[in-house]
C-alpha cells in the first residue's frame, strides 16, 4: 500500500513492527507545596512544578509481550496469521548534554549488558535477534523529534538498529511529565508534539491526542496516569495507535522507578512491512547506578556524519556492503535480497541483490550475454537500453553497469515491482513513487550492475526507481560499490 508523503523524520530512524527507537533518560522532580510527611498525600490545591533533573546514570530492566495477527497481500488474497513476540533489555544509560525535558540536542550514553527480540508468525515460523557483545555501547543524539542511535565501535546492521528502537523507551516517558507549573494536583497538561510518536515509534504522526494527569503525589513519591491515541506513517504504513499507562516517580531519586503500558495498533500493509493489528504489554524498572568508563567517556555534541551513519549490509553469500538508513530488507532468502528506500516515508527506490553466475578465476559474463539477459527482462515493459560502460578496475571489482528505461502505465508499474524477484545473471525490478498512480505514464529506470572480483565470483545488483525520483535516488549506487 503506497502511503503519502509526510513531513521527514530524521535520518534513519525508523522502527519494524516490533521495535520502536527511543533513549532513556532520568528525571528528577521538586515539587513545591507545603512541608508533609513523605507519605501523606500532597494537598490538591497545592501548586506544583515538576522538573526533570540531568546527568544522572541509571539501571534499566524493560520487557514487553506483544500478540495480535498481521497479515501480507498474496496475489490477488491476503494471508493472515498470529504474531507473538517478546523483548527484553537490560542497559546502563548516562545523560551527557541537552537540556532537561526537551529532546532536541539530548546526547546520551548507553551500555547494553542483553537486548533480545523474539517473534513467531503462524506456528511454526520463528525469529530471534540479539545484540553482539561487540555493539553494547551506543551514543544517542535527539534531533527533530526523532533519536539517532550510533556505535562508536562498529557498524550497525538494519536489524540490529531495528532491534534498538523499542516502544515506551524511557526518552519518551520523560516527555509524559508536564512542562510547566500545575496550579494544582487535580490540572491535566499536554504534551510536545514529538512525545507521542516518540512512545510509539512512528516516523511522523498526522493527529495525536497525549494528556496527563497526576493519580497520587507525596513528597516522596508521584504517580502519573497518561492516555494517547493518533495516527500517523511507519516505514510508509499509515497507522493507527492507542497508549494507556502509569509511572511512577521516586522524587528522592530522581527517577522514573517504574513504567507500564499497553499499546495498540493497527497498521495497513506497506513498501517495508505487513499490515498489523496487535496489543503490546510493556513495562520497565529504573534504578540509580554509578557510570563505569565507557558511559563517562564524553560523546562528540554535535550530530554524526552521514558517513558514520552507513548500515551494514552481510548477503547470504561472501559479499558485504553498506547503505544508508534509508534502505530497509524487504525479502531476503538464499538466492535474493530485496532492499526498499523510503524517502520521506514514500517508496523511492528497490535494489534486488543476488549472486550471478561463477566464474574461472580472471574471467566475467560477456557483455552481449549481459546485455541480452537485460533485454529479455525489460521487455514485458517495451522498455529499452539507453547506455552501458564498463569499468574494468574498481577498488578490485569489474563493474558492468546497464541503464535501462521503459515508459509504462501506473498499473503497469506497479506490477513490475511486485514481480522483481527473479534471481539470473541480471535479475529483475522496477521502483514506484507512492504518487505514482495519479499520473497517467510514468518513466521507470532501471540500473543494472554486474560486479566480478577477480576470483570470478560475480554478483548483480539491480536498482529500479521513477524518473521523477531522480534527485532522491543520486548517488545511491555509488554508495554501495564504494565500500564492497
Amino acid at each position: 500500500m503506497n502511503v503519502s508523503r509526510t513531513q521527514p523524520p530524521a535520518a534513519g530512524c525508523r522502527r519494524q513492527f516490533l521495535a520502536a527507537g527511543a533513549i532513556g533518560v532520568t528525571a528528577g522532580w521538586v515539587l513545591q507545596a507545603g512541608h508533609s510527611r513523605a507519605d501523606e498525600p500532597v494537598p490538591k490545591t497545592a501548586a506544583i512544578e515538576l522538573i526533570p533533573a540531568t546527568g544522572s546514570c541509571s539501571r534499566v530492566n524493560y520487557k514487553s509481550s506483544l500478540n495480535g495477527v498481521l497479515s501480507t497481500p498474496d496475489s490477488q488474497q491476503q494471508s493472515v496469521l498470529t504474531v507473538v513476540g517478546s523483548s527484553q533489555f537490560e542497559f546502563d544509560q548516562l545523560q551527557q548534554g541537552g537540556a532537561a525535558g526537551e529532546l532536541e540536542g539530548l546526547r546520551l550514553s548507553r551500555r547494553y549488558r542483553s537486548a533480545a527480540v523474539t517473534t513467531r508468525v503462524g506456528r511454526s515460523h520463528e525469529t530471534s535477534t540479539v545484540l553482539p557483545a561487540a555493539t553494547s555501547l551506543m551514543h544517542v543524539c535527539g534531533s527533530e523529534g526523532q533519536l539517532v542511535q550510533l556505535s562508536p565501535e562498529v557498524r550497525l546492521t538494519r536489524s540490529q538498529l531495528d532491534l534498538l528502537q523499542f516502544p515506551c523507551d524511557p526518552a519518551g516517558a520523560l516527555g509524559l511529565l508536564p512542562r510547566r507549573q500545575l496550579a494544582s494536583a487535580d490540572e491535566k497538561w499536554n504534551c510536545d508534539p514529538w512525545v507521542f510518536p516518540l512512545l510509539a515509534g512512528m516516523d511522523a504522526a498526522i493527529s495525536q491526542s497525549v494528556t496527563g494527569s497526576i493519580q497520587r503525589i507525596t513528597e516522596q513519591e508521584a504517580t502519573i496516569s497518561f492516555a494517547c491515541r493518533g495516527s500517523g506513517v511507519v516505514t510508509g504504513s499509515a497507522t493507527d495507535v492507542s497508549l494507556t499507562g502509569t509511572l511512577q516517580f521516586d522524587r528522592k531519586a530522581g527517577l522514573i522507578r517504574r513504567f507500564e503500558a499497553v499499546l495498540n495498533e493497527t497498521r495497513s500493509a506497506g513498501p517495508v512491512s505487513p499490515g498489523l493489528k496487535v496489543q503490546a504489554d510493556i513495562s520497565w524498572t529504573q534504578d540509580p547506578v554509578e557510570p563505569d568508563s565507557q558511559l563517562s567517556a564524553l560523546i562528540p555534541a554535535g550530530l554524526p556524519e552521514s558517513g558514520r551513519l552507513l548500515l551494514t549490509l552481510v548477503t547470504p553469500w561472501r559479499l558485504v556492503l553498506l547503505h544508508d538508513r534509508r534502505w530497509h530488507v524487504f525479502q531476503e532468502t538464499a538466492d535474493l535480497v530485496i532492499l526498499r528506500m523510503l524517502t520521506n516515508g514514500a517508496l523511492t527506490a528497490q535494489c534486488n541483490l543476488a549472486a550471478a553466475p561463477q566464474m574461472p578465476a580472471g574471467r566475467f559474463t560477456e557483455e552481449g550475454k549481459f546485455l541480452s539477459e537485460i533485454e529479455q527482462k525489460i521487455s514485458p515493459w517495451k522498455g529499452a537500453i539507453v547506455d552501458s560502460k564498463v569499468e574494468s578496475d574498481r577498488q578490485g571489482w569489474r563493474v558492468h553497469h546497464v541503464r535501462a528505461e521503459a515508459e509504462v502505465q501506473p498499473a503497469a508499474a506497479a506490477a513490475a515491482l511486485a514481480s522483481a524477484k527473479g534471481t539470473s545473471t541480471a535479475g529483475q525490478a522496477a521502483g514506484v513513487n507512492a504518487t505514482a498512480e495519479k499520473r497517467s505514464l510514468q518513466t521507470i529506470v532501471w540500473h543494472y550492475y554486474l560486479c566480478t572480483a577477480r576470483t570470478g565470483e560475480q554478483f548483480s545488483m539491480v536498482f529500479s526507481h521513477a524518473a521523477e525520483d531522480a534527485a532522491d535516488f543520486s548517488g545511491v549506487p555509488e554508495q554501495f560499490l564504494s565500500r564492497m
